[in-house]
């Protein structure tokens, strides 16, 4: 990256100058990049191997935080003294500590805090680089979710907060902080935040510690932390929650309750949460409370009243009173696509739900190696990804189409 200025008035214009997260072309979202920039100010040029710069996501804008102003501003300042026309400026990896967590010295950049916007006006710790973000491996939650200790709730996309109970149970939480993960899948806590936990947590936290990839700033919890935006629950419980809306519409429009073992489905809905890392024994608890809540949490009786409500008697198939779940909700959907203009592929929006109790069965059933064998191909092939080992790219192809299955229920029949 080159950057020029005719004059110091010049530069000094850009140096008051505030960027902030968002791109002033696109209004697309401006992470941190760490690259090579070489900037001219008037007969003087500085070099820097390794600068902060802001890159927008989308349009690829580049711009200066404020940090990395300060900085060429003091080298362009000594240059002028020492009379030098060029000069290549190395940072040796200098990395200030702040006065959180010195005991365990975690990994973090102090760049960070000073460029992202906002981190370091902060009013509300009087202790400098409370909201310096620290970077971990995401595995780090999987220790915390498995000891009782602890509590974890990833409520939004990149969105969430670690609990430590009270083990003199007079409070419910002995601490309480918040994390997120960036768009890189890192997971982010504030370093503030982290020295309110004891010794034994941020031991833990520390052996999953790992360097500043920089980004932040395109993640709810940095969003919802700096600017108040209210953040977006997983996209689980919306699935959950358009079902119930679903059931309900249907309710209020033909007085048929769709609903099955409520309190069962309430029960096994706790189950369903954001997988932390992504193999079949990981995703295997939440498909299988996902089968349980979206396919056999429907009354299949009622079901096949709504398919005699929605069909004629001329018009029914012979064999829908063996249907069960999914192929009456495929039958209720094709009913409700008669009246669009545009066509829906309901044999692929449907899919999810077949794909769903497949997945499920592979997992807890024992099969042969042929049927295993089989299965796995079957999920591949109509999910449309690269090989079964991708359970990452499974999951997530899973989960969007059921989202875009119950939207489309909820939305026709309104």
């Amino acid at each position: 990256m080159g950057i020029e200025f005719e004059t110091y008035d010049n530069f000094i214009a850009e140096y008051r100058e505030y960027h902030m997260d968002r791109c002033g072309k696109c209004n697309a979202f401006r992470e941190l990049v760490e690259e090579e920039v070489t900037v001219k100010i008037e007969d003087k040029t500085l070099h820097y191997p390794e600068l902060l710069v802001f890159c927008c996501t989308q349009c690829g804008e580049k711009c200066l935080p404020m940090h990395s102003k300060e900085m060429i501003d003091g080298c362009y300042k000594n240059m002028v003294e020492e009379n030098q026309l060029e000069s290549k400026f190395v940072s040796r990896r200098y990395r200030k500590k702040f006065e959180y967590c010195q005991e365990q010295n975690f990994l973090y950049d102090h760049r960070d805090y000073y460029s992202v916007p906002g981190l370091c006006y902060d009013e509300e710790h009087s202790v400098e680089g409370f909201l310096t973000p620290v970077y971990f491996d995401r595995k780090a939650l999987i220790y915390f979710i498995s000891v009782p200790d602890y509590e974890v709730d990833i409520f939004s996309e990149s969105y969430g907060h670690l609990d430590k109970k009270d083990p003199e149970g007079i409070y419910q939480f002995d601490w309480s902080i918040p994390f997120g993960f960036n768009s890189n899948g890192k997971l982010v806590f504030w370093l503030g935040d982290i020295n309110y936990m004891d010794n034994q947590s941020q031991a833990i936290l520390k052996g999953f510690n790992v360097d500043s990839d920089h980004l932040l700033t395109h993640s709810q919890f940095y969003q919802s932390q700096m600017k108040c935006v209210f953040s977006e629950p997983i996209i689980e419980s919306q699935i959950l929650s358009n079902k119930d809306s679903f059931i309900c519409n249907i309710k209020n429009k033909y007085n048929i309750d769709l609903s099955h073992l409520n309190e069962e489905c309430i029960l096994h809905s706790k189950n369903i949460n954001r997988p932390i890392v992504f193999t079949e024994q990981s995703v295997s608890g939440v498909i299988n409370a996902f089968d349980k809540v979206l396919v056999e949490g429907f009354n299949v009786e009622q079901l096949r009243q709504l398919y005699e409500v929605l069909y004629t008697e001329l018009k029914r198939d012979k064999q829908y009173k063996k249907w069960q779940s999914i192929r009456l909700i495929k039958e209720v959907l094709l009913k409700f696509c008669e009246e669009l203009e545009n066509a829906v592929n309901v044999e692929t929006l449907i899919s999810p739900l077949y794909i769903l109790h497949d997945y499920r069965i592979y997992l807890d059933h024992l099969l042969s190696k042929d049927k295993q064998e089989e299965t796995k191909k079957h999920i591949v092939s109509t999910l449309n990804v690269g090989d079964f080992s991708q359970q990452e790219k499974i999951y997530h192809e899973e989960v969007d189409r059921l989202n875009k299955l119950f939207q489309y229920l909820v939305l026709l029949s309104n």
